[in-house]
């Protein structure tokens, strides 16, 4: 039996002053071109560390949009 493979992506569900951000994809994107989104990106896998999926989100915020998260980061169910 192969190793299994699992792609993990993360999103951001950002909100202030009762606005919402969302971003359109690159119509360069593989997947998803050209469509409204959340703003995410996938985990990078030479990555280990017990928080990963929180510096994820921040580290693709930043490149993203260009926002540095400096508040609590709440997981929505």
């Amino acid at each position: 039996m192969g190793t299994m493979v699992y792609i993990v992506n993360v999103e951001a569900a950002i909100y202030k002053d009762n606005q919402w951000l969302i971003i359109r994809r690159s119509e360069k994107e593989e997947h998803a071109p050209g469509i409204l989104s959340l703003v995410g990106g996938k985990v990078e896998t030479d990555s280990v560390m017990p928080n990963i999926l929180e510096e994820t989100i921040k580290r693709e915020i930043m490149e993203e949009v260009g926002i540095t998260v400096t508040n609590h980061i709440n997981y929505l169910e």
